[in-house]
C-alpha cells in the first residue's frame, strides 16, 4: 500500500478522531463513498494525516461527481455546507449559554453525543469535501491556466468573497491607535484561534499587539474576472469552471471560520470536563470520544494516557470498524497495515510562486503556534501549512515558504494582501532547511537556495 500526507497541524486526539470519523462509516448516509483505509502520525510537534493511495482517488473522485460535476450538484453542496455549519455553530452556542456545572455527568453525556453528531455532520461536509473539492479543481484550473501569467491566474482562482483573517486585517488598518474600536475588533474575532478545543482564543491584548504591528503593503491593481478570462480566451464552459473555482476557494477559507467558532462556544463544555476528569484544558482534548463518554458514564479516566498523548503524540486508524488510538509500539503497528513513508530524494527546494519577488533572510521553522513568537521582522518563515494563528508572525515575515498548499490556500491568499514573496507546496522545505540557516527566496522562480 502506498500513503500520500494529506495535512498536517496541530492536532488534538478530540480533533483527529473527528476528522477521521467525518469520512468513514458513521457519514455514510451524506456520501455515496467513505474511506476505510487512513491514519494519523505524530511528526515535528504535529500530527500528519495520511490516505492510502487508490482509495483517495477513488474517494476524490466520488466527491467530485457528488457535488460538483454540475452547477445543481454544486449549489446543493454549498447549501448543505452553510446549513450543517451554522447548525454546528448554533448548537455549540446554546451549550456556551448552559450553565453546565449545574449538569449532571448523564446530561454532560448526552449533549456531548448531539455535539458529536452536528460536528461530525459539519466537518464531512465543509473541512473534507471543501478542502478535496479545492485541490481537485485547482489541478483542473491550473492545466486549463498552465501557459497564463500569474496575474491572470489569481485573478482567475481569486476567492469570489474575502476570508475573515483578510476582513479582520481590513478593519484592523483603519483603527490603529483607536482602543476602544479594538475592542470590538477583538470581540467580533476573539475566537479566530480556535482551530482545536485546546486551542484558547485571543485575548484582547493579543489583538491590540496584532493591530500595532499590522503592515499591509500596497500592491498592484489585480485584473477583473472578465478581463482575466478574455486574456485566457476561455470558453463560455471554462468560465463556469473557474466561477465555480472561485466559490470553492471561498468555501476553503469559509470552512474553517465555522469550526472555530463552534470549538469557541463549545470551550465551556470542556473546560467543565477537564475539572472534573482532573486534567488541564489542554489535556482533556486528548481523551477519545470512547473515553469521554465512558467517564461520563461513571468509568474513571487514565490521566497518564491523556498526558502522554499531548507530550508524545499517537497514532490513529481504524480497524474493523472502529478508531484505534495508541502512543507506543507505533512503528509496529506501521508495519501491520503497511505503511511505507516515501523517502525525500532531494535537498533542492521548489514549489509554487504565489506571490512574487526574491528576498534573502534567516530561516525560522514554526510548526505550532508557539513557534510564531520566534520570527522577528526580516525573517523567513517556513511551515508545513499555515493558518489565522500564524498572521502576526506572517505580518513581520520577509517571505513564506510552506511544504503545503497552492494557489487558493491561506498562506498564498495572505502573502498577496501584505505584498511580499510566497512559495507553496515545496513538500520538503521544513524537512530541508534548519532553524537560523540563511537563505533565498526566488518566488519568481518558485526556488529556495541555502546561501
Amino acid at each position: 500500500m502506498k500513503w500520500t500526507k494529506i495535512v498536517s497541524r496541530e492536532y488534538s486526539v478530540q480533533y483527529c478522531e473527528a476528522a477521521l470519523n467525518s469520512i468513514g462509516s458513521r457519514v455514510s448516509h451524506l456520501l455515496n463513498h467513505t474511506m476505510n483505509d487512513f491514519l494519523i502520525l505524530p511528526e515535528n510537534n504535529n500530527e500528519c494525516i495520511y490516505f492510502e493511495d487508490t482509495e483517495q482517488k477513488e474517494f476524490v473522485d466520488s466527491l467530485t461527481g457528488q457535488f460538483s460535476n454540475d452547477s445543481k450538484k454544486f449549489k446543493s453542496f454549498k447549501e448543505q455546507f452553510h446549513r450543517t455549519g451554522k447548525a454546528y455553530v448554533n448548537f455549540a452556542r446554546k451549550v456556551q449559554q448552559l450553565d453546565i456545572a449545574s449538569r449532571s455527568n448523564i446530561e454532560l453525556k448526552q449533549i456531548y453525543i448531539d455535539y458529536q453528531e452536528k460536528l461530525i455532520e459539519y466537518s464531512c461536509i465543509g473541512p473534507w469535501v471543501g478542502h478535496l473539492l479545492a485541490v481537485y479543481w485547482t489541478k483542473r484550473g491550473n492545466q486549463i491556466l498552465q501557459n497564463e501569467d500569474d496575474k491572470v491566474k489569481e485573478a482567475l482562482f481569486r476567492p469570489s468573497e474575502k476570508s475573515t483573517v483578510l476582513l479582520m486585517q481590513e478593519e484592523a488598518a483603519k483603527i490603529q491607535g483607536q482602543p476602544e474600536k479594538i475592542k470590538q475588533l477583538w470581540e467580533k474575532y476573539r475566537w479566530l484561534p480556535c482551530l482545536d478545543v485546546h486551542k484558547v482564543a485571543w485575548s484582547l491584548e493579543d489583538v491590540m499587539v496584532y493591530v500595532k504591528e499590522l503592515k499591509i503593503r500596497p500592491t498592484s491593481e489585480p485584473l477583473s474576472f472578465e478581463a482575466a478570462a478574455e486574456k485566457a480566451k476561455l470558453t463560455t464552459e471554462q468560465k463556469e469552471t473557474f466561477r465555480m473555482i472561485k466559490e470553492i476557494a471561498y468555501i476553503k477559507d469559509a470552512r474553517d471560520d465555522y469550526r472555530r467558532q463552534g470549538i469557541f462556544y463549545i470551550q465551556a463544555f470542556f473546560a467543565e470536563l477537564a475539572k472534573r476528569t482532573n486534567l488541564s484544558f489542554k489535556q482533556v482534548a486528548y481523551l477519545t470520544e470512547n473515553e469521554i463518554l465512558e467517564f461520563l458514564s461513571g468509568s474513571s479516566v487514565n490521566i497518564e494516557l491523556a498526558k502522554s498523548r499531548r507530550e508524545h503524540g499517537f497514532m490513529m486508524f481504524q480497524r474493523e470498524g472502529k478508531m484505534i488510538c495508541i502512543d507506543k509500539n507505533i512503528k509496529r503497528e506501521l508495519e501491520k497495515i503497511g505503511f511505507h513513508q516515501k523517502e525525500q530524494r532531494t535537498e533542492k527546494i521548489k514549489g509554487s510562486c504565489a506571490c512574487k519577488g526574491k528576498v534573502r533572510g534567516k530561516v525560522v521553522l514554526v510548526y505550532t503556534i508557539h513557534d510564531i513568537l520566534k520570527v522577528k521582522k526580516g525573517d523567513i518563515l517556513v511551515a508545513v501549512t499555515t493558518h489565522p494563528d500564524y498572521v502576526p508572525a506572517m505580518q513581520k515575515a520577509a517571505a513564506i515558504v510552506t511544504d503545503e498548499g497552492g494557489i487558493l490556500s491561506h498562506a498564498a491568499i495572505v502573502a498577496r494582501e501584505l505584498g511580499i514573496p510566497c512559495i507553496v507546496g515545496t513538500g520538503n522545505a521544513t524537512t530541508v532547511l534548519d532553524y537560523g540557516v540563511e537563505v533565498e527566496v526566488d518566488a519568481e522562480k518558485g526556488t529556495v537556495e541555502i546561501i
